[in-house]
């Protein structure tokens, strides 16, 4: 058995869900999931305790606002040319776990001057915070 090809949701999957979309049991699946991990296929977010593990596929767990702002400059800085960089604030958009960032990212990817409005993002984080570029 395969798991992977659930692990597709935005959200993550837990291991009841899982087990009951493929129809094995439950501790079986948390075996092939374990085993996943091991391999470096499968990542999980534990939970606390009493809650269930989320579990997705290695490169598709959300992203954090730090990680997308992180990749929005490099992407800006890396990308002499809009068209690269747009691609890099899609795919941005569809990994960012808060919703408002992604819909950001989506006016960003049309916008005319996207190299722009990453620096601008980085500086805004940088007197935001209080810490210097």
């Amino acid at each position: 058995m395969n798991l992977l090809r659930y692990l597709t949701k935005p959200e993550g999957i837990t291991t009841a869900e899982l087990a009951e979309r493929t129809g094995v049991s439950v501790v079986q699946v948390r075996a092939e999931l374990v085993a996943l991990e091991a391999a470096g296929a499968a990542v999980r977010e534990r939970a606390a305790v009493g809650q269930p593990h989320r579990w997705w596929r290695v490169g598709a767990r959300p992203l954090g606002k730090l990680d997308v702002l992180l990749a929005m400059v490099l992407a800006a800085r890396l990308h002499p040319g809009t068209k690269r960089l747009r691609a890099v604030f899609d795919r941005l958009a569809h990994r960012s776990a808060d919703p408002a960032v992604s819909q950001i990212l989506g006016m960003a990817r049309r916008s005319r001057a996207p190299h722009q409005i990453a620096e601008l993002a980085l500086s805004y984080y940088a007197e935001e915070s209080g810490r210097g570029l």
